[in-house]
């Protein structure tokens, strides 16, 4: 839950905002874990900078409704970004591979990580191009750690990849999907994962939410839409804010109506990147701020939302067995 903060704290809070903004601070390690939700237009993409300032990348997706890349390229370069430790691909559809090879141009990686396979499109094509030699098929079960000589180390694991064996061609439910684990704090990033079994669809999220549990924050699958976010999952994860990408108008209709019902039924306050094309946000339970930054202190058992000129600030809650320190 959202919570309120002394005039001194909100005063530290709005100072070290005006410094995050600033490119050369989000490019260095900072002592919190920092992750940057791009507003890429209808698409996906989000860094990862570890307390010791490791990165990881989460998609780098083209907009679906622009056509362009600009939008990650000039975010990466705002941060300063040359090297990545690690690629995470949740699929290969172009909203989330496209703009792989135009930001690999100029930042190296040492690992990338996708659902290994093949996918039949020139955006595949170009994606295998410019990661051959670097890519390693994840399975259920898979960890990076960062800060591995951290007290606090950050760790990422594979919840689902492929459906999980279940048989499928749907490259949405095929999706990778991890949780993100740093102290008490939770997060989940899972592409396209799906979460009914309508159409060509497979219900995956159901067959997963136990075992990933309790989160603070949820990438909200599918970009919020009909086929994301399901009653079972959302009763598992129970997150207290989720992230939608999504981008005006997009001919999908995200975020959904019913998805963004559900997500507020959870108790779950959203941040979207753009207004989308879809649902009307709620005011007091959905923003609408373009790239979202969420940054998590331990030592304060707290993460941040910075959206825009404004920071919310939220306390851990954390999984049973994790104690505030």
């Amino acid at each position: 839950m959202r919570f309120t903060q002394t005039a001194e704290e909100i005063g530290v809070r709005l100072l070290s905002c005006v410094f995050l903004a600033a490119a050369s601070m989000w490019a260095q390690a900072n002592g919190q874990l920092q992750i940057h939700f791009i507003d890429v237009g209808q698409g996906d993409g989000a860094i990862l900078i570890s307390p010791l300032g490791q990165t990881v990348a989460f998609d780098i997706g083209r907009d679906m409704v622009g056509g362009s890349c600009d939008k990650p390229v000039a975010y990466y370069r705002q941060l300063g970004i040359r090297k990545l430790d690690y690629l995470i691909v949740s699929h290969y559809h172009e909203d989330h591979i496209g703009c792989v090879p135009s930001i690999l141009a100029s930042v190296s990686v040492d690992h990338v990580e996708d659902r290994g396979q093949s996918y039949d499109s020139t955006f595949y094509d170009a994606y295998a191009r410019t990661t051959r030699g670097l890519r390693s098929a994840a399975r259920v079960g898979d960890k990076i750690v960062l800060d591995e000589t951290s007290p606090a180390p950050v760790t990422i694991e594979v919840y689902a990849v492929n459906a999980n064996g279940m048989a499928t061609t749907n490259e949405n439910s095929l999706s990778l999907a991890v949780r993100i684990a740093y102290g008490g704090f939770r997060a989940e990033i899972g592409g396209d994962l799906s979460g009914d079994d309508a159409d060509d669809y497979i219900d995956v999220e159901t067959r997963v939410a136990g075992a990933v549990g309790k989160l603070d924050l949820y990438k909200a699958h599918h970009h919020c839409s009909s086929h994301s976010s399901n009653d079972a999952w959302l009763g598992q994860t129970r997150p207290t804010i989720a992230i939608i990408s999504a981008g005006d108008g997009n001919t999908y209709g995200h975020p959904a109506y019913d998805c963004l019902e559900r997500l507020h039924y959870a108790g779950a306050e959203t941040y979207w990147t753009e207004l989308g094309n879809g649902a009307t946000p709620v005011p007091g339970w959905d923003t609408v701020s373009g790239t979202i930054v969420v940054s998590v202190d331990l030592a304060t058992m707290q993460y941040t939302v910075t959206h825009g000129a404004k920071t919310d600030a939220y306390a851990i809650d954390g999984p049973p067995g994790i104690a505030p320190r």
